[in-house]
């Protein structure tokens, strides 16, 4: 065999699709629970039910490389899910990728201090730059991306501390 056709034989077999970066389709769920944020103490069923979590239809999710969330790292995907919490999206195999809300897909904006909260920026920032789901994309099966979001009370805010009037 000469080198001509050697030549065209090795550019037949790289170029070929199974050479080229797959896309593996990577599906989610995304959930939600929270806190009981009423007065007089609720009933086990109610506790229970709110601890449950529940699909979260509409939710907008940012796909990003990395395994650590910065504001540098470029939106890869803006996922929305459906009504039942669920999303499918086409990444590509042997990339790292992390899932984040629209907060942290944004640059980190310090909030403002008010009567009744006075914000832990540290906390906030750690918070900030740990993403919501890391996920190694695998050729073949991937697990299911299960992303829950907890609703704190507003009198009890993660990475807060407040001193305003307590609900009813």
């Amino acid at each position: 065999m000469n080198r001509f056709t050697l030549i065209i034989i090795l550019l037949t077999i790289f170029n070929t699709p199974s050479f080229a970066q797959s896309k593996i389709c990577i599906n989610g769920l995304v959930t939600s629970t929270e806190d009981y944020c009423g007065g007089a103490r609720p009933s086990d069923e109610l506790l229970q039910d709110l601890s449950t979590p529940k699909p979260l239809a509409n939710k907008v999710i940012y796909v990003k490389i990395g395994a650590i969330n910065k504001s540098s790292n470029k939106t890869i995907k803006k996922l929305k899910t459906d009504a039942n919490g669920r999303f499918s999206v086409m990444l590509n195999a042997g990339t790292t990728y992390y899932f984040v809300e629209e907060w942290k897909a944004k640059v980190f904006v310090t909030p403002k201090y008010s009567p009744e909260v006075v914000w832990d920026i540290q906390c906030l920032r750690k918070r900030y730059a740990i993403p919501d789901y890391v996920l190694k994309v695998k050729n073949g099966k991937n697990p299911e991306v299960q992303i829950n979001y907890h609703q704190n009370c507003s009198h009890n805010p993660y990475c807060g501390q407040y001193s305003g009037p307590l609900p009813p």
